[in-house]
């Protein structure tokens, strides 16, 4: 269904160039029958219950999350699966946008599963628009607000990942259009932001539940919804900025404002096997023999390091990367190591003295870690998929009240899951207490600031749910290594089918290519901050 719908979408773009500016009556054989198909209450509403599951993989499932996460230097991995491999090399070089790379689903399977969420949804919509009522206004308004819930969230990361897409909703129906127009990612954003408001107005104009078992596999009703959807809407807000510079412009004000109107309790959908599950998860975490856990890719050592009370981070760092060895950290955050030493698993993440990938590939990518909170077992396709938490709005909240020099009250927030989980001495406005078993640390060997502890905080928490969210957070925190790039470029098989002309982005002199890392620069005025 998911594919069918895919390659339906892509195959009426590409009449659309084919036919320039005139007029187009395109007949898809792939696609249903709409006019019948949308005359049919039941068949209306299953193009949004169903909508959740084509948008899920665009972020939980493998592309393009492995190659995002590996260029933000949260997992590290030696396997050339998912296009990790070449865009986490160092040094980094440009992405190769051929609609024949071998790795092409990095930047085409989001662009279509997500063009094709919004495609359903909107034909929905339509429906509905044109008077067809499914069974009552109750139900009805419950299809309404859950499409444009999907159709705001999947614009939301089109915008997200790339440098511009597609614009579309329920007033346009694709196969109307004369010539498709890209809009910027700001455009997409801004699209995508009011696009959710659309679903929190209906909202709370109405009462109603969405199923516990389909829907957005969660028990939900119309205040959790409009709830879910101000999150979705302050993530769009913090991480569309593809640099320092566009971070700092954001409305910070608006993003607090959205989040206090937010989730209250985490949005972690329940797996239901063959049907809804978290590949990423599963990777992450995979164990194909009793000595090789997170045997795919594992937890980078710019991720852990910071942590290490020892100086085999911050010498790690030092080194260049085709000299660099593996290390084992010793530190007290409980999250990585037990209290037992430093070989003992910590609550997230567990140590393993092996090396699992191959020296040819760099042995900068060599980790001793694994991880093991997320993905074990069938736990990926069994019981909640941590998708959107509370802990991650909390820190988004922040990182806002730091910027908008409110730092006092960012503490309490940062000090939540530092203290309860990682078992650490609370935080202050001048930071971790300084001592030798501070964390985090800085590049040499310094105790770190509140915007140390805060960025450290949100890398750990944030591990193993998405992927995407650290790369959307390095970019606007400049932490990405030199020449790594930025967003997405239209994938090539998209601009071939347009006749336009083939481009991309990332390494020495592109575009779109991060520039030196400087993460330890603090937004704002604070103590240990350069």
């Amino acid at each position: 269904m998911r594919h069918t719908r895919l390659f339906a979408l892509g195959a009426v773009l590409g009449a659309m160039a084919l036919a320039g500016c005139q007029e187009l009556a395109v007949t898809n054989p792939n696609e249903p029958d709409r006019d019948r198909a949308t005359r049919q209450a039941l068949s209306v509403e299953s193009f949004v219950s169903s909508s959740l599951r084509t948008w899920w993989p665009s972020v939980h499932d493998d592309y393009p999350i492995w190659a995002l996460s590996t260029i933000a230097d949260e997992v590290t991995s030696g396997f050339a699966d998912f296009g990790q491999l070449e865009l986490s090399a160092e040094p980094r070089s440009a992405w190769n946008n051929s609609p024949v790379n071998a790795r092409r689903r990095v930047s085409q399977d989001p662009w279509f599963e997500l063009l094709a969420t919004i495609s359903s949804v909107n034909d929905a919509l339509i429906a509905i628009d044109s008077g067809l009522v499914i069974e009552n206004q109750g139900r009805t308004a419950r299809t309404q607000a859950v499409g444009k819930f999907m159709q705001g969230i999947s614009h939301g990361y089109l915008g997200l990942y790339f440098d511009k897409t597609y614009i579309t909703d329920e007033t346009v129906a694709l196969d109307t259009v004369r010539v498709p127009v890209f809009h910027p990612y700001p455009e997409v954003l801004a699209a995508a932001v009011a696009q959710l408001d659309e679903a929190i107005a209906i909202s709370r104009a109405n009462q109603f539940e969405l199923p516990v078992d389909s829907w957005l596999f969660q028990s939900m009703n119309q205040d959790g919804l409009a709830r879910l959807a101000n999150s979705f809407a302050a993530r769009l807000i913090a991480y569309g900025p593809r640099t320092r510079a566009e971070r700092d412009a954001v409305d910070w004000n608006e993003v607090i404002r959205r989040i206090d109107a937010g989730i209250v309790t985490d949005f972690a959908p329940v797996a239901q096997q063959d049907i809804l599950w978290d590949d990423w998860k599963r990777l992450l975490a995979r164990v194909r023999t009793t000595t090789r856990p997170s045997d795919f890719g594992r937890p980078s050592n710019w991720l852990l390091g910071p942590a290490d009370s020892d100086n085999d981070f911050v010498n790690w760092a030092a080194t260049p990367p085709a000299d660099r060895r593996p290390f084992q950290i010793n530190t007290t955050d409980r999250r990585i190591q037990g209290a037992a030493g430093p070989s003992s698993p910590g609550k997230y993440f567990g140590y393993n003295l092996n090396s699992i990938f191959s020296v040819a590939r760099g042995t900068y990518r060599w980790s001793y870690y694994y991880f093991h909170r997320y993905g074990t077992g069938d736990s990926w396709q069994v019981g909640p998929q941590a998708a959107l938490l509370t802990s991650e709005m909390d820190l988004l909240k922040a990182e806002a009240l730091i910027r908008l020099g409110r730092a006092s009250e960012a503490v309490p927030l940062i000090n939540r899951t530092r203290v309860a989980n990682g078992e650490l001495p609370p935080v202050t406005i001048d930071g971790p207490p300084n001592e030798p078993s501070c964390v985090p640390r800085k590049l040499n060997g310094d105790c770190g600031s509140l915007w140390d502890a805060l960025r450290y905080e949100k890398r750990i928490e944030g591990y193993g749910v998405d992927g995407a969210t650290a790369f959307f957070d390095a970019r606007g925190w400049q932490t990405l290594s030199e020449n790594s790039i930025l967003q997405l470029p239209v994938p090539g098989s998209e601009l071939g089918t347009l006749r336009l002309p083939l481009y991309t982005f990332g390494g020495p002199g592109g575009d779109s290519s991060a520039p030196p890392p400087d993460g330890e620069r603090c937004p704002v005025n604070l103590p240990r901050c350069p």
